[in-house]
């Protein structure tokens, strides 16, 4: 953005003004304008808020030319392997513009818009992992429920004991549920997967993870930074 298209956008935006956004810049003004008065200015002192317009608009040329946008990341697919992988039944996943060894789609995972992320690592682990993802979506009622009480045994009872000291009140299993989200739920080829939420602030915004497998189910939380 040049200054002239600075300019021109907040001249677009003074259009929209009525009387009481124009008195409040006059008072503005006139505050603006008494210590340069006082220090001599006399009446070029109305030069101030003026002169503190063009600054703004001349900083903001200068810092939208030397900050530029960063590109938008664009999938690129490994040698050989496709660009979507399609499942009958879960849907088409799209490559992830941030790494090229996961596809993505967004699904309903008990009533919530959540991430499914499939991890491949060879295009031998293709049909692996299109399969442990759709026994964990066919299987969403049980698996939620195992999770949801595996997180509250593991991390309820430390939480509500860290709030005693404070006299903050305790958390009930269902307020626990319902402060964390769940935004990700990441998959592997060797039928492992994670089950990733945000902490909604109860652990100073730390992640936490749910890791487990087909096999065993849901078998460790780990909170990371």
């Amino acid at each position: 953005m040049n200054f002239i298209a600075g300019f021109s956008r907040f001249k677009a935006a003074l259009a929209h003004w009525g009387r009481a956004q124009y008195a409040v810049v006059m008072a503005f003004w006139f505050v603006l304008s008494i210590p340069l008065y006082m220090a001599g200015w006399g009446i070029a002192s109305v030069l101030s808020l003026p002169l503190m317009l063009l600054a703004i608009i001349g900083l903001a040329s200068i810092a939208s030319s030397l900050f530029k946008r960063l590109p938008v990341p664009v999938a690129v697919p490994r040698q050989g392997f496709p660009d979507v992988l399609e499942h009958p039944v879960i849907g088409r996943f799209t490559l992830s513009p941030y790494s090229n060894a996961l596809y993505e789609r967004t699904i309903d995972w008990c009533g919530a818009s959540v991430k499914l992320s499939l991890a491949v690592d060879s295009m031998d682990s293709l049909g692996a992992v299109l399969t442990a993802a759709d026994h964990i979506v066919d299987n969403s009622a049980s698996l939620h429920r195992q999770i949801a009480e595996l997180l509250i045994k593991e991390l309820l009872p430390d939480l509500n004991r860290e709030r005693q000291p404070s006299n903050a009140p305790l958390l009930s299993s269902e307020r626990f549920l319902q402060t964390i989200s769940l935004e990700t739920i990441m998959v592997h080829a060797d039928q492992t997967y994670a089950f990733i939420y945000q902490d909604g602030g109860l652990l100073g915004d730390h992640w936490i993870q749910v890791h487990g497998s087909i096999g065993s189910g849901p078998t460790e939380v780990d909170t990371p930074g």
